[in-house]
């Protein structure tokens, strides 16, 4: 969908532009292995909303944000992260459980709920500007399926009920607002090639949306 290609391209430039001189005890670009934005003890909860659109390719076409194939299908949701361990070199341990609504052209309205794990990085900072990378990994119900999962459950014999969930995101942040992040997220259900529900690939949308830290 070209409404999305366009918000993440402005996102991309805006972040780009907001960036200034880091402070003057940091280098301009490096690697952080600690919060790079917050004096004292870091946050350690968040809460992330979002919305997005669901691409009919699969995990590796979708993640080609620009070049994947887009529906008329859409999701939204909300959820609450928790950092639990930090394990050194800059990687962050924690848990995620969230909600989402999907619906659309083709699809019945149904409702998701899923928790996993996450593992993130304090993320590259350059002057006043973190890119942070992370990933979520565990398991995804929904109500009903949605057009795709539904043609998938045809030509697998599974069920897509039940499903494994990645969460791949790229989180942008300004030390102008260190609580607050920009985030990409590609929220991906799949049956872990036919481990879980007899499925493949269960589903792909591209997601935009703003994270909290409390």
């Amino acid at each position: 969908m070209h409404a999305l290609q366009v918000a993440l391209a402005a996102v991309i430039l805006s972040t780009s532009v907001s960036s200034g001189l880091a402070d003057d005890n940091s280098p301009f670009i490096y690697f952080a292995t600690q919060d790079p934005f917050t004096d004292g003890l870091p946050t350690k909860n968040d809460v992330y909303v979002f919305g997005g659109v669901f691409a009919s390719g699969a995990f590796g076409d979708t993640i080609n944000v620009f070049g994947a194939h887009y529906t008329d299908n859409y999701i939204i949701g909300a959820a609450y992260g928790r950092d639990l361990v930090d394990i050194g070199a800059g990687f962050v341990l924690g848990g995620v459980t969230g909600a989402a609504i999907r619906f659309g052209q083709d699809d019945d309205t149904s409702g998701e709920l899923w928790a996993g794990a996450r593992l993130r990085h304090q993320g590259l900072v350059i002057g006043d500007l973190a890119i942070a990378p992370a990933l979520t990994a565990g398991f995804s119900a929904v109500t009903g399926p949605t057009e795709i999962e539904r043609d998938r459950e045809i030509r697998y014999d599974g069920d897509a009920s039940f499903l494994g969930f990645v969460g791949a995101e790229l989180s942008f942040r300004v030390r102008q607002a260190p609580n607050v992040e920009l985030v990409y997220q590609l929220h991906h259900r799949s049956g872990a090639d036919g481990t879980i529900g007899d499925m493949n690939e269960g589903s792909n949308a591209n997601t935009l949306g703003i994270r909290y830290r409390f």
